[in-house]
C-alpha cells in the first residue's frame, strides 16, 4: 500500500477519533454530574487489550515521540509491559495516567460513555461504567452505538492490512509497550 493511501486511512481514523471525542464532550456537557470521568480516573484501564494494526501504527509513533521527549518515562512503559505486578492494568498506564493519552485507541476514547451494544435482544443493551450515571439513566443522545465505531474501524483495519494478509489481526498494547522504538532517520 502506498504511503499516500496509508495517510488517507490515518486521516479517516483521526476523523473517527474526533467524532468519538466530540460525542464524549457532548455527553459530559449534557450530564456533568452523572458522567464522572476526569483526568486521573483510570478505572477502565485495569485490563489488557489489543488493537488493530491501523491504531497500533499510531501508538508506535506516539511511543517513539515519548522516547524522544521523555526517555525515562518511555523506559518505564517498556519495563512494566512484562512486570508481573503491572499485569492487571493497561501496559500504557503509568502513575494512573495514559502515557500516550492523545494517541489512545478508540476503545479507550469510548470508555465511560453509555454504550449501546446490539445483540440478540430486540433492543440494544446499554452499558456504562458503574461510576457513571449512578443516580439517573443516561440521556439517549449520550448513548454511543458501539457498531457506529466498530464497523468503520473494522473497514479501516481491513484496508490497512490489505497488503499484509498474514499479519496478526490484533496487536496487544503490551507488545507495543515492550517494543524497541525506531531509530530516528537522519536527513541531510
Amino acid at each position: 500500500m502506498a504511503a499516500t493511501e496509508r495517510d488517507q486511512l490515518r486521516d479517516v481514523l483521526i476523523q473517527l477519533r474526533r467524532r468519538v471525542d466530540d460525542h464524549f464532550a457532548a455527553a459530559a456537557e449534557r450530564s456533568p454530574r452523572d458522567l464522572t470521568c476526569a483526568a486521573g480516573c483510570a478505572a477502565c484501564c485495569h485490563q489488557r487489550i489489543g488493537v488493530f494494526e491501523v491504531e497500533a501504527a499510531v501508538l508506535r509513533e506516539a511511543l517513539a515521540e515519548l522516547a524522544q521527549r521523555d526517555p525515562d518515562r518511555r523506559a518505564r512503559v517498556r519495563r512494566q509491559a512484562d512486570d508481573p505486578a503491572a499485569q492487571q492494568h493497561c501496559a500504557l498506564l503509568l502513575d494512573g495516567r495514559c502515557a500516550v493519552y492523545a494517541a489512545r485507541p478508540l476503545i479507550c476514547r469510548s470508555h465511560g460513555l453509555p454504550i449501546a451494544v446490539e445483540g440478540d435482544a430486540p433492543a440494544p443493551r446499554v452499558d456504562h461504567c458503574p461510576l457513571n450515571y449512578q443516580g439517573a439513566a443516561p440521556p439517549p443522545a449520550s448513548v454511543l452505538r458501539l457498531a457506529a465505531v466498530n464497523q468503520p474501524l473494522a473497514v479501516l483495519a481491513a484496508l490497512w492490512a490489505s497488503d499484509a494478509p498474514s499479519a496478526p489481526i490484533r496487536v496487544e498494547l503490551a507488545e507495543l509497550a515492550r517494543a524497541a522504538d525506531p531509530t530516528p532517520s537522519l536527513s541531510c
